[in-house]
């Protein structure tokens, strides 16, 4: 038996023999029902336990269909309530105090409501950032520079988050193995095609973002660095509801938007309607040298890129979902995405191989990039009773890439043997298919014990057809060495099982066990069958948090995860960044398995982290592979033999003033790696530190100001090293029309200081590279935003269980 099985089984068998005993015990919380004045209990009003010191929200939750709350999991303390409906006066309770036990309150009666309440100063405001047992939860409503941004810049402003925008990468915590997800299911695409895709989304209706470093076994065990769980607003209550909103800014040039959502929720039929537009024209730079030491003497190659792209994003989504009787619910999901990108670049080159051959040329890059992607989804969910739930999903999706691109070369000087073509034309096309099916059951076996189990079998199929042309004294003729097809078809199998244990009022244990299979097989019209491999894998996870007084409490996990090669990284197709410089995939990549463990300490909103974890085979892309006959630079995916991380987080609040609250997070870091591809492999080790901070000032009533900074010192890619970064940010907003609207001015990166900024250095090719992209993020933004009808709406829960599919499609 594998080392890594034989831990898999005793982990299951210790957490086997902790859950089997499980009895229901109570747990700490407050209960009691909700009634209107002649005693009829009140379904889904909004009961809110809050600290009375500063009006913080500490638990929330509605009443069921007879009136009834039971809000679990609080810690000893003294607190009062808040209770919420629709056409009824808003009730608060006196102060109590809860001790170590179930407190039933008396019964709580609203009032009807003649005219709106304005004069309740009680108001529940979240922390910007709540730590819970298996992630960080950031409340993006609660800042005021992420209005009017896509949900990227939402994203990128999130602790311990590093976007590359020359790469389109996303890390978290120093690791690169990221899953992106929306209301808790995977977007099925490259991270790089993800990056793309959340820049033209629009983060108005986004609630919240779970930074998922320990996810739970029911989630895919995918993305080794973990999830980043985007979650769309919800509501509550019958009607309709929604918001419209716009933004203009400027960066280099124009930035505008605008979005569209709206709610409606009825008895029977519940449906919502989401659009979004982004329109960006903005400037990039991308400069690039490289010197290689070839028989005493330095190779030159340089680059330097002007890019002025114009971005066209369009976003819609539908959703549907009908109770077919009091027990079941059918759901349907529509998706649409457009993203069209078109440049005209200008790139000037050096190329010096020798003491006498130097070329300069100018080389104009005509290019668009055009992605549409289609799904659809069919759900059903039934309740058996009110301890036992079943939902089943089916998925299909399409997606659609052309890319065509054209290299025009023109020669200033120098020897133009050098340059052996004046202009490169490159078709690309690229069709995928994915069909997911899906089966998930929850268990309350007790009060004190949840079981969950399901299965999931994902088909993918993904077409790469590439042809490229070099003009040559005029002619058009097709380079062979070059123009390839690539097929790829995926097949995975999964199942999970997971349990939830309260065994005492201040201990829980989740835990759980996912098995994976996955078959992959790659053909190219000039090599044939490239890949033909099949693998299992089984990823245990481990839960516990313990409270250790009114006010500490401690956690512990471990979690096994996978990051496997996303289809371009397989492909073995070239693509041009400029006439000596390429991107490639790599068909001999291999999936990457992570070990992590964290141990947490916090005390209410201040939390201290320990965590560690080893990557095997760790994925490290945009790697450089140099061919020192002609000094061609290509850019490639390579496994690293393996990847150590030691990190340490602490996040904590604090308020210098009334109405002035900060929130601060840093996370310190050590890595060490070991290269496998080199010719000679080295050990590499570098630390770094990363800080968010945010200050939030309540001016007045109406208006409040924020000013928040992010720093990353240096870090690593794999072999690329890259150079401190950091941004200044800026907002004031002003509520209008009794809190419907709002005015938002806001500046990104006020000193100018977030450019990326790194160079690689290979002494075993006496090679060294430095560049510098400059994504031009400095911007001044103005939005405004109205929201219309009834705002306790509550959602439609209508969610794709294949948008875990969407996160290996290359869409840049």
């Amino acid at each position: 038996m594998k080392p890594q099985n034989a831990l898999s089984l005793t982990i299951l068998a210790a957490f086997l023999c902790m859950v089997g005993p499980g009895i229901a015990l109570g747990q700490t919380g407050v209960s009691g029902t909700v009634t209107d004045e002649e005693g009829s209990p009140l379904p889904s009003a909004t009961v809110l336990l809050l600290n009375p010191t500063d009006s913080s929200l500490v638990r929330g939750g509605i009443t069921d269909e007879n009136g009834w709350y039971h809000l679990q999991n609080i810690e000893p303390g003294t607190y009062i309530l808040s209770v919420s409906m629709v056409g009824f006066r808003r009730h608060h309770t006196e102060e109590f105090a809860l001790k170590e036990e179930t407190l039933q309150q008396e019964r709580i009666q609203l009032r009807e409501s003649v005219e709106q309440l304005g004069t309740v100063s009680v108001t529940a405001r979240k922390p910007l950032f709540e730590q819970k047992i298996d992630r960080l939860v950031v409340n993006v409503q609660r800042n005021i520079t992420s209005s009017g941004n896509s949900a990227l810049e939402v994203l990128e402003k999130s602790p311990g988050i590093l976007i590359n925008r020359q790469s389109n990468s996303i890390s978290m915590n120093g690791k690169t193995g990221v899953r992106v997800m929306i209301n808790d299911k995977v977007v099925r695409l490259p991270i790089d095609a993800v990056v793309q895709m959340l820049d033209g989304m629009s983060a108005a209706n986004i609630e919240q973002i779970e930074l998922i470093t320990t996810p739970p076994a029911k989630y895919e065990a995918e993305g080794d660095a973990g999830l980043i769980n985007i979650k769309m607003k919800k509501y509550g209550e019958l009607g309709y509801n929604g918001n419209i909103g716009g933004n203009l800014g400027y960066s280099s040039d124009a930035v505008m938007g605008g979005n569209l959502n709206f709610n409606y929720r009825g008895t029977k039929l519940a449906y919502f309607i989401n659009y979004s537009v982004n329109y960006n024209q903005t400037e990039n730079r991308w400069y690039n040298e490289r010197t290689l030491q070839q028989n005493g003497f330095e190779e030159i190659v340089r680059s330097d890129n002007y890019r002025d792209p114009v971005v066209d994003v369009q976003n819609a989504r539908l959703g549907l979902e009908y109770n077919l009787n009091t027990n079941t619910t059918a759901g349907f999901l529509f998706t649409g995405y457009r993203r069209k990108w078109v440049t005209d670049d200008l790139s000037d080159n050096l190329v010096h191989l020798g003491p006498d051959s130097t070329l300069i040329a100018e080389m104009a890059v005509r290019e668009t990039n055009h992605w549409r992607k289609g799904m659809a989804n069919i759900s059903l969910a039934h309740s058996f009773n009110k301890e036992r739930h079943l939902s089943i999903d089916v998925d299909y999706l399409f997606y659609k890439h052309d890319n065509p691109s054209l290299y025009q070369n023109s020669f200033v000087e120098g020897n133009m043997d050098l340059m052996d073509n004046e202009a490169i034309d490159v078709e690309k096309k690229t069709p995928i298919n994915i069909w997911v099916s899906r089966i998930d059951y929850k268990h309350d076996l007790s009060s004190t014990f949840k079981l969950g189990a399901g299965v999931k079998g994902t088909f993918s199929s993904f077409n790469n057809d590439l042809k490229i042309s070099d003009q040559i004294q005029g002619k058009w003729m097709v380079n062979n060495s070059l123009t390839n097809e690539a097929d790829l078809t995926e097949k995975i199998g999964a199942g999970y099982l997971s349990g939830n244990w309260t065994p005492y009022d201040d201990l829980q244990i989740n835990g759980g066990l996912r098995y994976e299979y996955t078959n992959r097989l790659l053909n190219t019209s000039t090599d044939g069958k490239v890949v033909d491999r099949s693998d299992g894998y089984l990823f245990p996870s481990f839960f516990i948090k313990k409270e250790l007084t009114n006010e500490y409490r401690i956690q512990a996990s471990y979690i096994r995860r996978i990051t496997r090669p996303s289809f371009n990284d397989l492909a073995p197709l070239v693509f041009f960044v400029d006439p000596r410089t390429f991107l490639s995939g790599n068909s001999n990549l291999k999936s990457a398995i992570s070990d992590g463990f964290k141990l947490d300490l916090l005390r209410n909103q201040w939390s201290v982290s320990l965590q560690y974890s080893y990557n095997n085979n760790e994925i490290a892309r945009w790697q450089p592979v140099i061919d020192t006959a002609t000094n061609e630079y290509t850019y490639i995916a390579q496994n690293l033999d393996y990847l150590q991380t030691y990190a340490v987080t602490t996040s904590f609040p604090f308020s210098p003033t009334k109405g002035w609250n900060v929130q601060t997070n840093i996370t310190g870091r050590y890595q060490r790696y070991k290269t496998s591809h080199l010719p000679e492999n080295v050990i590499l080790t570098a630390a770094g530190l990363t800080a968010n901070v945010t200050n939030t000032v309540d001016l007045s009533n109406d208006i409040s100001f924020e000013i928040s900074a992010f720093y990353q010192s240096k870090s690593i890619w794999g072999m690329m090293q890259f150079s401190p970064l950091g941004s200044v940010n800026a907002g004031i907003q002003k509520r209008i029309g009794d809190g419907k609207g709002t005015i938002r001015l806001s500046m990104d990166d006020i000193f100018y200081t977030n450019t990326w900024r790194g160079n690689i250095n290979v002494p075993q090719v006496h090679l060294n590279s430095l560049w510098k992209y400059d994504a031009h993020l400095q911007q001044v933004k103005l939005t405004f935003t109205w929201n219309f009808g009834n705002n306790e709406l509550k959602g439609v829960s209508v969610e794709s269980g294949s948008e875990e599919e969407q996160g290996r499609v290359n869409t840049n």
